[in-house]
């Protein structure tokens, strides 16, 4: 009877292979690719063999040679699934309770080892332009957000594990937007009276400076197909006012949310469109990243 062997490997859960003993007619030995991350090996009983090479002494050297041969296809075979398991993990969704404690602990170091981790969740956009412009985009899976409130001051690991399981699983989009030449406030002169109150735009007035970034198109992409946006928020940046110089608006950073289940673990597109029409890419591949 043939009996079937599953072997996991619990990192991702998905990435297994089976191992199948045929009966002695069947020849097959090498690894049979079932899917991207299912293997079959067949195992063929070879005890007639055995018999006959133990009858005779002649045979002994290559009884031995054939076995070190399966041996070495099975070695291969268990090194190709463990190979191809270590390529395609995946982010992970859910994060396990292990996952939230190394997480946070990562996080908490906020030191050289969570700058390299975080660092490829990062594109810096380097380009001179005189309007406003893109400074940087940043994507971050749900492990990767755990990670990323290290400069949150006294947040404990309980606290960490309460947000993930409140806000879900999540992917998140961060895009920072800078100004060539803020939006100043200049100081009156010395000898003009304050002034006075300004009433309430009406509804249909112009967007105000903080809001510039509206201008802005911002689209997560996967395969040419736009992920819909499960929420949208904004900051402005101000400059830090000195004792001569009051804060003025330098830009924004704009978050885009969305639902984990609508982002597969491949390659992903974030498309900003400028205002001129410009477009700036910066492309993840979510195979890589955790």
């Amino acid at each position: 009877m043939p009996f079937i062997l599953l072997l996991f490997f619990f990192r991702p859960l998905r990435n297994f292979f089976i191992a199948w003993r045929m009966p002695s007619s069947a020849r097959t030995v090498a690894p049979l690719r079932l899917s991207k991350d299912i293997y079959k090996i067949v195992l063929t009983p070879r005890s007639s063999c055995a018999i006959q090479d133990s009858a005779h002494p002649s045979n002994v050297m290559t009884r031995s040679t054939r076995i070190r041969a399966r041996t070495a296809r099975l070695f291969t075979a268990f090194l190709l699934c463990i190979t191809e398991s270590g390529t395609s993990v995946a982010y992970e969704v859910p994060l396990t309770p292990a996952s939230l404690n190394e997480a946070y602990i990562l996080g908490q170091r906020n030191d050289q080892a969570t700058a390299a981790f975080l660092n490829p969740y990062s594109k810096q956009i380097t380009e001179v332009s005189e309007v406003p412009h893109i400074a940087e985009i940043e994507i971050l899976t749900p492990f990767a957000q755990v990670v990323d409130r290290r400069f949150t001051s006294g947040y404990t690991e309980e606290q960490a594990a309460r947000d993930y399981h409140q806000r879900g699983d999540t992917v998140v989009v961060r895009v920072v937007l800078m100004l060539p030449a803020a939006y100043p406030k200049p100081a009156p002169a010395p000898d003009q009276p304050p002034a006075l109150p300004q009433p309430s735009p009406p509804p249909n007035a112009p967007l105000r400076p903080e809001n510039f970034w509206q201008n802005f198109r911002f689209e997560m992409k996967q395969h040419g197909k736009t992920i819909a946006t499960r929420f949208i928020r904004n900051k402005p940046i101000y400059s830090t006012p000195t004792k001569d110089t009051p804060a003025v608006l330098d830009g924004a950073t704009i978050w885009l949310e969305y639902d984990a289940k609508d982002v597969a673990s491949d390659e992903t597109v974030v498309e900003v469109t400028t205002p001129d029409s410009k477009t700036i890419n910066a492309t993840f591949d979510l195979k890589t990243l955790r």
